[in-house]
């Protein structure tokens, strides 16, 4: 292997060819923006459903049908995308997936029935693997292993900033134009994203494509090594049973507090989920930010990674509390811990996903990705047949019970510093 190909896998302390300075942290803003577009894609339906569940004639299982269609083809996309973003040039295949999954956006409000908003559903979930598993790729091209979960939680804060803003956009514009002009002008902004960031973005070789035709840049990632790899199997066990947290929480939580708690679609609603939201938003900023704060103060990498990661899975089992809530607002502060706790895992989680094979940072995020995904979309339609009768309790606690069976694993394993 030449020097060249060596030094490009990402493995290296950081990459040598990338421009000095804050070019790095500018591309992660860049790529906040469009995790906050995919996630307000995604929320928009979650926001409106009590009015799509009206007008459609849905029950809760309907329904969760619906909200889970996205989360199928999120899951198996998860399996092609990574290899598609490894091998080919990053600067025009991010910008195509985001064009795409925004024209996804416009055609779930150009459709008229069930049958077209879930193919647009469908569509939109599969075109948005790209966002949070390119974005990792780009990361891990141009930042060291002690700034990645830092990075990681820039990016991916824009997934609650655009959470925050789906409640507060959609729910203004359902009462205005309907949710159907919302759907459009939603994908509208994301097409002029993709526009931006193809004329913005231009950076060195070794970031855009790896110069040789194999993707193997270490031992470390060859696939008979990475099978045998127990910090491999330790995310696996993280992305069956904790990624999918997230997708619950944000396909549910809306409908959760409109039935459970009799909120109208309006300004009381739209201020709740804006809290609910705001706990992603410090989770995913403030874990990546400890985790760098205790590296300074000179812990390892991973010891770290590992202490935030304990902290973060104690704020989400305030989910098996939300049942005994006495009130919204107590219901709401709860949801609030789990939120942010997941978020700060999350980032973490990704960065111990970058470590795995540095070489094939794109396939080990995507197999996370479809992992958790499929997961998440079995348990939000699960949820929707267990609250058509059982409201819910249940799901909560459930959450509980996942968050240890993915921590663990994590945490038990052996990351080098």
């Amino acid at each position: 292997m030449s020097p060249a190909s060596s030094t490009s896998a990402g493995a290296a302390p950081a990459p040598p060819a990338a421009p000095p300075g804050s070019w790095p942290w500018k591309v992660c803003v860049f790529l906040l923006t469009a995790t906050a577009l995919s996630y307000l894609d995604r929320q928009a339906l979650s926001v409106v459903a009590p009015v799509v569940r009206t007008e459609l004639n849905l029950d809760n299982a309907q329904l969760g049908l619906l909200l889970s269609a996205f989360f199928y083809s999120y899951a198996v996309m998860h399996l092609f995308v990574g290899y598609i973003l490894d091998r080919y040039n990053i600067r025009f295949t991010y910008g195509i997936f985001v064009a795409l999954w925004s024209l996804s956006q416009v055609a779930a409000g150009l459709v008229r029935g069930f049958g077209g908003l879930f193919t647009a559903r469908v569509f939109l979930g599969a075109f948005e693997t790209a966002g949070q598993t390119g974005a990792a790729r780009i990361i891990a091209r141009i930042l060291p292993a002690k700034d990645r979960a830092f990075a990681n939680g820039i990016m991916m804060s824009g997934g609650s900033l655009g959470a925050i803003l789906a409640p507060l956009v959609m729910i203004w514009l359902a009462n205005t134009i309907g949710w159907r002009y919302g759907f459009i002008i939603l994908g509208a902004v994301g097409i002029a994203w993709a526009g931006a960031w193809v004329w913005w973005f231009r950076p060195p070789a070794h970031v855009l494509k790896p110069p040789s035709k194999s993707l193997v840049q270490s031992p470390k990632d060859e696939w008979s090594v990475i099978l045998h790899n127990p910090q491999f199997w330790s995310c696996i066990a993280g992305a069956a049973f904790t990624i999918p947290i997230i997708h619950i929480a944000s396909a549910w939580i809306p409908t959760y507090l409109v039935q459970q708690w009799k909120l109208p679609l309006g300004g009381a609603l739209s201020g709740y989920l804006l809290l609910v939201y705001l706990g992603l938003d410090l989770g995913f900023i403030g874990g990546g930010a400890l985790v760098r704060h205790f590296t300074k103060k000179g812990r390892g990498v991973a010891g770290a990674r590992k202490l935030v990661m304990v902290f973060s899975s104690v704020l989400m089992l305030a989910a098996a509390a939300v049942p005994a809530a006495p009130s919204v607002a107590a219901a709401v502060a709860l949801v609030f811990l789990l939120n942010m706790g997941r978020a700060s895992w999350g980032a973490i989680f990704l960065a111990f996903n970058q470590d795995v094979a540095p070489g094939r940072v794109g396939m080990i995020a995507g197999i996370m990705g479809c992992i958790g995904s499929f997961s998440g979309a079995l348990l939000v339609w699960a949820i929707g047949v267990i609250s058509k009768s059982a409201g819910f309790d249940i799901p909560f606690l459930m959450i509980g019970c996942m968050v240890v069976l993915g921590s663990l694993p994590i945490l038990f394993v052996r990351w080098e510093d």
